[in-house]
């Protein structure tokens, strides 16, 4: 993440933004050393909670260096929730944005890892539109000399996918698929998908450009406001 850059871009956001680099840097230094095992296949959302009473340990810790005392809450049962897409609850006097920023990054960097020692679990070829290894849904895709690649918002996982696919619910119909971009901000778009009402950001990269995707995601909030805005759903 290029945190310079998103203060720049939202420099009325600079206290947030500052914390947050905080709090990952926190969860990093945290998992330093962690014992990152080796699979016998993808590491798909099942798989992934038998890390949940570790990261809880992990992230307990690390609320505790940032609050200066032991969480109010059980920290597994909010990763729990969020491993099971039921989203993070929110918590009587508790700072949400804090909490998000450490369980999202755990999570994530977990699976930064664990991709990295597994790589051979890998499909050399995927044809779907959520990711090989972990199973989550792209925020962001970019369009190449070679194709459109999607980018996992988890592990970090590449991987390329055809530009007339919604890579939510498949639909190839280009009547129901489209897309919108929004003046003065060139270079990326909305694609949507009438059928299934989600989107992706899509950005064009075929000048050679090499973008660093949790950047570019975090730097197009403005497409994700217009796209809400025309109803379309973020995938989950």
């Amino acid at each position: 993440m290029d945190w310079e850059l998103l203060i720049r871009t939202y420099p009325s956001e600079k206290e947030a933004i500052i914390r947050a680099k905080s709090l990952r840097e926190m969860v990093d230094i945290a998992m330093n050393g962690m014992d990152i095992p080796l699979l016998e296949g993808p590491c798909l959302e099942d798989r992934l909670l038998s890390f949940v009473p570790d990261l809880a340990h992990l992230c307990s810790s690390v609320w505790k260096d940032y609050s200066g005392s032991e969480p109010p809450f059980d920290m597994a049962e909010v990763l729990h929730a969020y491993a099971n897409k039921v989203g993070i609850p929110e918590i009587e006097g508790v700072n949400d944005d804090a909490l998000q920023v450490i369980v999202t990054h755990a999570f994530s960097h977990q699976l930064h890892l664990l991709r990295e020692k597994n790589a051979q679990s890998i499909p050399a070829a995927w044809s779907q539109g959520n990711c090989p290894f972990c199973g989550t849904y792209p925020r962001i895709g970019f369009d190449t000399e070679s194709g459109r690649v999607l980018h996992c918002p988890m592990c970090g996982h590449s991987w390329l996918f055809p530009r007339m696919r919604c890579p939510v619910c498949s639909n190839e119909d280009h009547t129901t698929l489209g897309y919108f971009e929004a003046e003065g901000l060139a270079g990326i778009r909305v694609c949507f998908c009438h059928a299934c009402k989600h989107y992706i950001k899509v950005m064009d990269t075929k000048d050679g450009a090499s973008p660093d995707p949790e950047t570019e995601d975090a730097l197009s909030l403005e497409f994700d406001k217009l796209a809400l805005n025309e109803g379309f759903k973020e995938v989950a």
